[in-house]
């Protein structure tokens, strides 16, 4: 397998867990009548905005990898330069979310009992992506490198940088499948 799918791949996996996880985690909800249509919520808005400028930010991280080759990103100041300030563009939007959501949990005066459940019950599976997406990525280094007994620093930078994204990507995910079920 190449190398460059093992990152899409690690990706993949802990944002799979994510969903799958907080899909099993949520109670069934009763059906709404016909016709009747809740409004999406402030918590549901930004959890919504943050997942989409999070997952754009870091599909243009990726892309620079895959168009550039993790090498010559790596090597060439520039190219690093583009990836870098893509990926901390990505932690600083999703992670100003997050902080809002933590903040939203803790204060009770707005929020009714359903969205309180569901911001408590919503980073649940943060812990097991991070972990998939290790599992991924050091099973994927372990084939590619084995022969040459070391893995280069950028795949170790790659790796590090997946995983804080998977983190802070499983609140948003895990908000709004919490109300897609409640």
């Amino acid at each position: 397998m190449s190398i460059l799918a093992w990152p899409v791949l690690a990706l993949v996996a802990g944002l799979g867990v994510i969903w799958i996880g907080v899909r099993r985690g949520m109670p069934r909800r009763e059906p709404l009548p016909d016709g009747v249509v809740l409004p999406t919520t402030l918590v549901q808005r930004v959890s919504g905005w943050a997942l989409l400028a999070g997952l754009l930010l870091s599909a243009g991280a990726a892309g620079v990898v895959v168009a550039n080759g993790p090498d010559r990103t790596y090597a060439e100041d520039g190219v690093r330069l583009l990836f870098t300030l893509l990926v901390l563009a990505a932690v600083f939007v999703v992670g100003i979310a997050a902080i809002w959501l933590g903040r939203q949990g803790r204060d009770t005066s707005e929020l009714d009992e359903r969205d309180r459940a569901i911001l408590a019950r919503a980073p649940a599976v943060q812990g097991g992506a991070m972990l998939v997406t290790l599992a991924v990525w050091v099973i994927g280094l372990m084939e590619r490198f084995h022969d040459a007994g070391a893995v280069p620093v950028f795949y170790l930078n790659l790796v590090f940088w997946s995983c804080l994204l998977v983190n802070l990507l499983a609140l948003p995910v895990g908000v709004l499948a919490g109300y897609r079920r409640s």
